[in-house]
């Protein structure tokens, strides 16, 4: 009995150590240059992400291209991850980065920038000497700037594939992903 008697009466000191003294707790301010930092992040869980155009604006550095999936995409030119496998006759492997539309000229362009798909414009398409082609794309709300850097590698009457990358180049730099697709019906 005196030995539990002992462990009850610890107890509440082994806690106040693992825990630190009292003097600590009542003094919870953050040091300097954290205090930002940590309302910038503290956000409760069902809170939305700031829009793309947003970020944009507010932190370019956190700007992403992402992945879309449109199994009942009739885009003119359909851009992925060079790794990804496609299946025309699989849905789920209509997964792209870029896509253009049918309609439009120039055709307007879709990217996923985090969470949001945008609308884009062509800003310029350019032709080396050796066939490489760069299009730029900029967002309607003329706040992101894509770029990809394409070289042609088959061709038909009504198609053309490509292999090359895609990267967001203003208001920030972000590193060239390799992409691969085609362009044609």
């Amino acid at each position: 009995m005196s030995r539990l008697f002992a462990t009850l009466a610890l107890a509440p000191v082994l806690m106040i150590a693992a825990c630190g003294n009292a003097s600590d707790a009542s003094d919870s301010t953050p040091p300097a240059g954290k205090a930002e930092a940590k309302a910038e992040y503290k956000k409760h869980v069902e809170d939305d992400e700031p829009s793309a155009p947003e970020m944009a604006e507010t932190n370019p550095q956190a700007l992403k291209i992402g992945t879309m999936h449109q199994p009942d995409s009739d885009a003119y030119c359909t851009l992925m991850r060079e790794s990804h496998t496609f299946n025309f006759d699989d849905p789920d492997t209509w997964r792209f980065v870029f896509t253009t539309s049918m309609e439009g000229d120039p055709q307007p362009a879709q990217v996923k920038i985090n969470d949001d798909i945008l609308e884009f414009t062509r800003e310029s398409r350019t032709k080396s000497e050796n066939g490489n082609e760069t299009w730029r794309y900029r967002s309607a709300d003329r706040g992101i700037v894509i770029e990809l850097n394409l070289k042609p590698t088959e061709s038909g009457p009504e198609y053309t594939n490509y292999s090359g990358n895609i990267a967001i180049v203003e208001p920030t730099e972000t590193e060239r992903m390799g992409i691969k697709g085609s362009c044609g019906v």
